[in-house]
């Protein structure tokens, strides 16, 4: 049904009829009114001859006295018609502008030309429900790998902020509630377009909803949902929904491999965040005493990870009794924002504290005060708002738990590739060392520039150039898919990760490890490297240029590439 025809027929249906009457009026008058011709004789208007006269003297053109001049009882009437369909034409112009400045008519105006614009996407895309902190993070990282999302948002700021902000194409973009079945339909989620819905509002409940109509409007669709307590984590994971993100469960999980594997926690940092800490922030606590302040979400989730570990522990809580905290935990209660409550928590035999509180000001207090009182304490605070960053990063914590940039980065390695997250899983089961030799390898790779990852499969649509060579029985390796296109002796700022052969993962295979056709290959690097290595992959000529480092091209552009390769070769060959 079309609401936009069906409002604006109720809305100026008074006004349409208010002209209707005075227009009928008005012709029946001059129809009965006699008039005189130019020789005196009596003469009546035909209907037409009215109806002509009086559209337009309604409209105030005014053609004039016509088919003759009128008599005095006519031009009365005029004169009353004058007035009438003025008055009529006011009332209905004002409905008019009322109308398009009713919400309700802007709204649905916006609702169509959004459904029509997603109707005609043709690309893959995700459907975004919640534009927040979380969600534009996750828009902006989708966009800047070419990927196509669809906002879907309740506030209109956070719409008005989307248009503002500086994106390298146009997002779709509607003020609903996601919630409702009928809105994420309009957004596309039954399409065969789209990849994925993403539940990023900041109520769980209206997550939950999204979720549950995603999967039984469109049960093949991927959906992800961001969760702020257990039971509903429960709730969501009971049908089915394939990832749910716990931030403070992750961070917990972060915390626990930071104390007893802290190169395996860099490694994952390094892999998932943009902004990865640097080597020199390692920190190896000692065995001993850590003091959680706040026992909400976060507190509960890193004393049962500590719990777990078997570490002791020290709770400092306002409220222990409404937070639920079991009689055999050791509990302080008070804020832990002054020295007192932290020396009675025994903060000189500490070697960490935690900062876990609902406000970012007593957070900062918590760490201040402990900083005083014992130096080299390790240092971990929650965040709770993101403007907050600078003032968290001046004050040198070792470990800041960002809610929403927590769940934006783990949103992203699940989009990025599924093997990201096999890779995170196979190193769980690496030594120390073996982590520290990775993120020194890391480093080396990118220094201080974001370290990306990438998956290619060996096939014939996503490489055909590799897939054709290994096809005619010749020998691919790891290392050729790092070689420079245009200079093969340089090897590209990236390693290969893993290999994924038939199930059977190879972790940071050899340079000289052989690929065969369905092979996939996780790579990290920096981010145009990926450009690079798809001219490799896609192209036969450059392929058989990095194998073999002859020139068997013959066509223009080729001879160009070689052109532009001897150059960067007599300038030293620099990437």
């Amino acid at each position: 049904m079309n609401y936009v025809a069906y409002l604006i027929l109720r809305r100026l249906r008074a006004p349409l009829i208010t002209l209707i009457v005075i227009y009928s009026i008005s012709v029946l008058g001059y129809v009965l009114i006699p008039g005189m011709d130019s020789a005196g004789n009596a003469y009546r208007m035909s209907f037409f001859e009215a109806f002509y006269f009086v559209s337009f003297m309604g409209s105030t053109i005014g053609f004039g006295e016509i088919p003759y001049e009128f008599t005095a009882l006519q031009r009365f009437w005029t004169l009353f018609c004058i007035y009438a369909t003025v008055v009529g034409w006011i009332y209905s112009i004002g409905a008019v502008i009322a109308i398009l400045r009713d919400h309700t008519f802007i709204h649905l105006i916006q609702r169509h030309r959004f459904r029509h614009r997603v109707d005609h996407l043709r690309e893959p895309f995700y459907l975004v429900c919640g534009y927040g902190l979380t969600g534009s993070a996750v828009v902006a990282d989708l966009s800047r790998r070419g990927i196509q999302s669809v906002v879907v948002e309740l506030r209109q700021n956070r719409i008005d902020a989307l248009e503002l902000d500086n994106l390298p194409f146009d997002i779709p973009s509607l003020c609903a509630d996601a919630s409702e079945p009928d809105v994420i339909q309009d957004a596309g989620v039954v399409q065969e377009n789209c990849i994925g819905v993403l539940c990023l509002t900041d109520d769980d409940h209206v997550n939950l909803y999204i979720a549950l109509a995603s999967k039984l409007l469109a049960p093949e669709r991927m959906v992800l949902s961001r969760v702020a307590t257990r039971e509903y984590a429960g709730n969501l994971k009971s049908f089915n929904t394939d990832h749910v993100i716990d931030p403070f469960e992750t961070f917990a999980e972060y915390l626990t491999n930071a104390v007893f594997s802290p190169y395996r926690q860099l490694a994952y940092n390094w892999l998932i965040s943009p902004q990865h800490r640097s080597i020199q922030s390692v920190v190896k606590p000692e065995k001993g005493r850590w003091i959680i302040c706040g026992y909400g979400r976060l507190g509960k989730a890193i004393q049962r990870r500590f719990e777990q570990h078997g570490l002791e522990t020290v709770i400092i809580e306002p409220d222990p009794e409404g937070q639920h905290v079991k009689e055999d935990y050791r509990v302080v209660k008070g804020l832990g924002t002054e020295a007192p409550t932290l020396l009675e928590a025994g903060i000189q035999n500490a070697v960490g504290i935690i900062a876990g509180t609902a406000d970012d000001a007593n957070n900062l207090s918590i760490v201040l005060t402990a900083r005083d009182l014992k130096k080299n304490l390790m240092l971990v605070s929650r965040q709770n708002r993101h403007h907050n960053a600078p003032v968290f990063q001046a004050a040198k914590i070792n470990m800041i738990m960002d809610p929403n940039m927590i769940i934006a980065q783990r949103i992203m390695v699940f989009i990025k590739t599924p093997l990201l997250i096999q890779f995170l899983e196979e190193i769980k089961h690496k030594d120390e060392d073996w982590c520290e030799k990775l993120v020194y390898r890391f480093d080396v790779l990118v220094r201080d520039n974001p370290l990306d990852s990438w998956a290619l499969s060996i096939t014939k649509s996503t490489t055909p150039a590799i897939y054709e060579a290994l096809r005619h029985g010749r020998n691919v390796k790891v290392q050729h898919l790092s070689a420079h296109p245009q200079n093969r002796g340089v090897q590209l700022p990236s390693m290969a990760l893993m290999v994924v052969r038939k199930g059977e993962a190879h972790v940071l295979p050899e340079e000289d490890f052989c690929l065969r056709i369905d092979d996939e290959i996780l790579f990290c690097g920096r981010s145009h490297v990926l450009n690079q290595m798809l001219w490799t992959v896609c192209n036969s000529n450059v392929l058989r240029y990095v194998i073999s480092g002859h020139d068997e091209g013959g066509g223009y552009l080729w001879k160009r590439l070689f052109d532009k390769k001897k150059q960067s070769q007599d300038s030293g060959g620099r990437v």
